[in-house]
């Protein structure tokens, strides 16, 4: 297993990648005007390292304070590109956090029928 923590500014992102699964944690806020900055490198390297492994990408945002809505943009051209690489996402968040249940359960759109996309509380 191959551990790695980046930050960007109180953004914190912790990733685990396992033979199966590439659990990537996030926890603090991401307030940036431009996210995708930092989000979008790190999502390419992401897909990249799942797409033809049958490698499982989980995004556990369940940990996040906040996130402006700019940082909604890489995550959904992020869940796009996952399933055109035919990689499968699960996106965890915290179901008691308010804003987490408006903001992602609006992701559900997203989810495939196969289960490939999945966005799921905790």
């Amino acid at each position: 297993m191959r551990s790695e923590t980046l930050v960007d500014k109180d953004l914190v992102v912790e990733i685990d990648d396992q033979d199966q699964v590439l659990e990537v944690r996030w926890r603090g806020t991401s307030m940036d005007r431009e996210p995708g900055r930092f989000l979008m490198p790190l999502f390419k390297d992401m897909v990249d390292r799942c797409r033809g492994v049958q490698k499982k990408l989980v995004l556990d945002l369940a940990r996040m304070d906040y996130m402006n809505s700019s940082t909604f943009a890489p995550i959904v051209k992020m869940l796009d590109e996952a399933v055109r690489a035919g990689v499968g996402v699960q996106l965890l968040y915290d179901s008691s956090r308010r804003w987490q249940v408006l903001s992602f359960s609006a992701l559900k759109v997203f989810e495939t029928a196969d289960g490939r996309v999945q966005i799921r509380a905790k």
